[in-house]
């Protein structure tokens, strides 16, 4: 595996690269240093050579877990960014239960992390001794599709989104509530067009969701029993080109950011859905369309962005002004750093 730091950041100056191998990973390096595109000057690569990385997870505790969507396992980054792998598919059968390939995650309060797993197309949970277990794989008897992203409520409730076999023309994407006491799921949406990244406002009235297939941003009133309004448009991101909204964090001022995928650059939209900031990541030279999935707000001062970034298979962060949400049901916020 290929693991690259540099502290002064990515944009204007070359890499350094160092290659360090960890154990059950056949990961190819990535050369990070073929950009066509300046990055910018205030991003910093935390490490590479991962699968596919998606679903970026604050631990609470200085760790942020990655999704491999390529592979079968996931890998834990500390602050420092030492990476290994936390945890590996068992695909001997289902003694012990285990994942199979997981995409958006999160934890909750107790410690055990929560995931989409889009092979399974379930949700499950992993608990801190790594005890693992489905939560849910249907909703009145019919199988989900295959679940992206997900986040909690005030209430404990999880919502996610169950978009695969939808686009523009074919508007069968829905999302979902999970009683993850019950193991019960209810539909609360449908007939959307890959509905992908998903999260709530600060006081959790709105939930905000990627429309992927119509790059736009769309949002739904949370009603006290827990469904949702008729969607309204919040952001088309038409204008800024073509691309598709992948994953989102929000921060304390209402803001959302936005992993552009295709665009290799993380959006900064303000309250009333203008981009107020571009951040570029690095392009390499024969990608495809391909860029940042998503996003997660982590340090104990909650300013550091973290964002999985496929098109080279590594994780960046970045230093805001204003901090991020602290994630409805998380664990307590006891970093050092960040």
């Amino acid at each position: 595996m290929l693991i690259a730091r540099d502290k002064r950041g990515v944009g204007g100056i070359w890499l350094t690269v160092c290659l360090s191998i960890f154990c059950y990973t056949s990961a190819s390096a990535v050369d990070v240093q073929e950009t066509v595109v300046p990055a910018d000057p205030d991003l910093v690569l935390v490490a590479s050579g991962f699968r596919f990385p998606e679903g970026p997870a604050y631990d609470g505790h200085g760790n942020i877990y990655c999704s491999n969507c390529a592979a079968d396992y996931v890998t834990r980054i500390s602050a420092d960014g030492q990476v290994e792998i936390a945890y590996r598919a068992n695909h001997n059968g289902d003694k012990p239960f285990t994942f199979l390939k997981t995409n958006g995650m999160t934890f909750f309060r107790d410690g055990s992390l929560f995931a989409c797993d889009f092979e399974r197309n379930a949700i499950i949970r992993i608990y801190p001794d790594g005890h693992q277990e489905l939560v849910v794989d249907r909703c009145d008897g019919q199988p989900f599709r295959g679940p992206n992203d997900l986040a909690f409520d005030p209430k404990g409730y999880l919502y996610f989104t169950d978009p695969t076999g939808s686009d523009a023309s074919h508007r069968i994407g829905a999302i979902y509530r999970v009683d993850i006491v019950a193991h019960k799921a209810i539909k609360v949406a449908d007939s959307l067009a890959f509905p992908n990244g998903i999260a709530f406002s600060g006081d959790g009235k709105w939930l905000y969701v990627c429309e992927d297939n119509l790059n736009r941003i769309i949002r739904f009133r949370v009603r006290k029993d827990g469904h949702l309004s008729l969607p309204e448009v919040f952001a088309t991101l038409d204008a800024d080109g073509p691309g598709h909204p992948d994953g989102m964090a929000i921060d304390k001022q209402g803001h959302l950011w936005i992993a552009h995928y295709g665009q290799h650059r993380v959006l900064e939209l303000d309250g009333k859905g203008q981009i107020v900031r571009k951040v570029q990541l690095p392009v390499s030279h024969g990608e495809g369309d391909e860029g940042p999935t998503n996003l997660e707000f982590a340090g104990r001062d909650m300013r550091t962005l973290y964002i999985t970034d496929p098109g080279t298979d590594s994780l960046y962060k970045i230093r805001v002004k204003v901090a991020g949400l602290t994630l409805f049901c998380a664990p307590p916020n006891r970093a050092k750093g960040g």
